[in-house]
């Protein structure tokens, strides 16, 4: 190969590396915004509340909330502008810290936020059996706007932490970057599934005649389903963010948890299910389904060679390079 080709094709690979890393920025940019955005509603929806939590509390969630709308406001001016702030922060440790920041927070406030027994986003209701007395007790939303602001906050914060943590990882040399995040939310998905089915296996079926015994067996399912994919989850998106996945194992372990959150929500939420009202344990499980199925397409494509990515890109530069020797020839 002559200088001039070696030339031309590392500028080829440049540009392909440059494409990735601004679609990769852009990608954060996007999701900074939204968590500016859904911080700010989360805050209004909390100090527009007339439940009275106690000043320890309420000074929490105002705080988690105003700091995280603070980080994602300088995250999107970061982005944004080309001042000496961008070079600093953007794909600094300063970016890492702020999505770590964030993370930490929505982590501490959300089980404060969805806590039936707090009545802020959700309350307790209770299903009456028409063959004893007994309530059978489930958490349903109380605040919609708080509920759905929260929960948004601290998935796109979830979020950017995962696109920063893959491209600081070297993970862009991985199978592909649409679905890595993916991953990171199929294993909070889980996370709530775990939480929920043991908050209900803990409130509901330790009670004799509490429910029946289908709920509590469906209830079983769901925790296990749960620990499964909190599992395989943090499994493949480790070793995504590291660019180590493999094609096989990822499109396998897509297709087990399709399989599984398939009947996980089918058992769950209908009928008998412990989660029959809209809830954090009703919205869990069918996330886990539409992530799952959402995931396995996106690795399938990639195992069979028919996705969207790198794959194209390879083929442009081949024919750019075959276009160049047609017209030398």
């Amino acid at each position: 190969m002559s200088a001039t080709e070696e030339h031309s094709a590392d500028e080829n690979f440049g540009d392909a590396a440059n494409a990735i890393v601004t679609g990769d920025k852009s990608s954060r940019l996007n999701t900074w915004a939204m968590l500016c955005l859904f911080s700010t509603l989360s805050l209004t929806a909390h100090e527009t509340d007339d439940q009275n939590l106690g000043k320890g509390l309420n000074i929490w969630i105002t705080s988690a909330a105003a700091i995280s709308l603070a980080c994602a406001a300088l995250a999107t001016l970061a982005h944004v502008g080309k001042s000496g702030l961008s070079t600093v922060f953007v794909g600094g440790i300063l970016e890492g810290l702020a999505a770590l920041v964030t993370v930490g927070l929505w982590s501490g406030a959300l089980p404060i936020i969805m806590d039936p027994s707090n009545g802020l986003a959700q309350m307790y209701v209770g299903k009456a059996s028409e063959t004893s007395d007994v309530a059978d007790y489930q958490a349903t939303i109380s605040n919609a706007n708080l509920y759905f602001t929260s929960w948004a906050s601290g998935v796109c914060a979830l979020k950017v932490l995962a696109m920063y943590i893959r491209a600081r990882l070297g993970g862009q040399s991985g199978m592909g970057d649409r679905y890595t995040y993916k991953w990171y939310l199929l294993m909070l998905a889980s996370v709530i599934v775990i939480i929920e089915s043991m908050r209900f296996k803990d409130q509901v079926c330790s009670i004799e005649a509490g429910t029946e015994k289908v709920t509590c067996a469906r209830n079983i399912y769901g925790l296990i389903t749960g620990c499964i994919g909190l599992l395989l989850s943090f499994l493949i998106s480790l070793f995504s963010s590291l660019g180590k996945d493999s094609a096989l194992i990822t499109t396998i372990f897509g297709f087990i948890m399709a399989i599984l959150y398939t009947v996980c929500a089918g058992l769950v939420t209908f009928d008998n299910g412990p989660a029959t009202y809209v809830g954090n344990h009703y919205f869990s499980s069918w996330a886990g389904f539409f992530l799952s199925f959402a995931i396995f397409g996106n690795v399938l494509k990639e195992f069979l060679g028919v996705g969207t990515g790198a794959g194209e890109l390879a083929r442009a530069t081949a024919e750019e390079g075959a276009d160049v020797e047609m017209d030398r020839i």
